[in-house]
């Protein structure tokens, strides 16, 4: 599985959002690229589209699961 996200601009202001899941990386990179051409420029501010792996349920990644179990 995987994740295509709109990483908006902390500076400008520009939300970020999950655009969506997908079954298949090629069709989640062509959304991406498309995302890219029409909306860079997105409520004032710039915007980036990037495809990220998803992980099982349940499973956090090493960096912050530290982190996470030092206050649960």
């Amino acid at each position: 599985m995987w994740v295509l996200v709109n990483i908006g601009c902390i500076e400008c202001g520009v939300s970020s959002n999950v655009v969506g899941v997908y079954a298949d990386k090629d069709a989640a990179e062509r959304d991406a690229d498309i995302l890219r051409d029409r909306l860079d420029w997105r409520e004032g501010g710039q915007n980036g589209y990037v495809v990220f792996p998803l992980p099982e349920p349940g499973v956090i990644d090493a960096e912050y699961r530290k982190a996470l179990a030092e206050v649960r």
